[in-house]
């Protein structure tokens, strides 16, 4: 059920009905924080977005005084068991299920996703980061990488993940025929691709970096320090690795 759902109607037909028949099952209510079905329009659980980057795009947003709870409102239904958890975290969203799937407690369980849309979450970030950056304000932004020499091709992280940013490109290397996963430049660092591959203990070919516009005087200097390093352990190629500094 969808946060926008859950205010029009979900919380009467769906929970108080549900409390009220003692049903024994578990629903998952999806706050992503807008009525997305209808053109992202606020709800009552929306929170207020914090309009100010200071330093990465991961600038949470604060609480409006007039927001109302999805948790408070279901316990005030009469659920009992109830937990909120972060969409983007998927170990605890996998712990959550399992633990309301194999809990012996009988009467409706209900797991609040709690996450704010990521494409709505771009429309809001992209013109402050632009801004941000323009500005000459030193500005983070957070991307995933696949390491091309660790992937083994087997492409179950795009299988996972369905994200349209996670994609194939042609092996490196010579002796190998598969293609290998590949994070193109649509990516917005959301991070569920690599908390999928984490979860399900698939590779370690993800990795994050932390992409830096307008750098200091010690971001440059710390670039300078791992190239140095990368190229002590990889003779000839330091030169190639990409410092992350813009």
């Amino acid at each position: 059920m969808g946060d926008g759902g859950f205010w029009h109607n979900g919380l009467t037909s769906g929970v108080t009905s549900a409390v009220f028949n003692k049903h024994d099952g578990l629903l998952v209510i999806v706050d992503n924080g807008y009525a997305a079905a209808t053109g992202g329009q606020d709800i009552p659980s929306m929170v207020e977005p914090n309009n100010i980057i200071a330093t990465t795009i991961d600038a949470d947003a604060s609480n409006r005084p007039d927001a109302q709870s999805i948790e408070d409102a279901c316990r005030g239904a009469g659920v009992r068991w109830i937990r909120t958890v972060s969409t983007y975290d998927i170990e605890a969203m996998m712990g959550t299920l399992r633990e309301a799937l194999t809990s012996a407690e009988g009467g409706l369980k209900v797991v609040v996703a709690e996450g704010e849309c990521m494409l709505n979450r771009q429309r809001r970030i992209k013109p402050l980061l632009k801004n941000s950056i323009a500005s000459g304000k030193r500005t983070l932004k957070a991307r995933f990488v696949v390491d091309a020499e660790t992937c083994t091709g087997d492409h179950a992280c795009i299988r996972l993940s369905g994200c349209p940013s996670l994609t194939i490109k042609p092996n490196p290397d010579p002796l190998r025929k598969d293609p290998v996963s590949y994070v193109d430049n649509s990516c917005v660092g959301c991070g569920v691709c690599g908390e999928n591959v984490h979860s399900a203990v698939l590779c370690p070919s993800f990795s994050r970096v932390d992409l830096v516009y307008n750098p200091s005087w010690r971001d440059r200097m710390m670039a300078k320090f791992r190239q140095t390093v990368i190229g002590w352990m990889h003779p000839g190629e330091g030169d190639n690795r990409a410092t992350g500094v813009l």
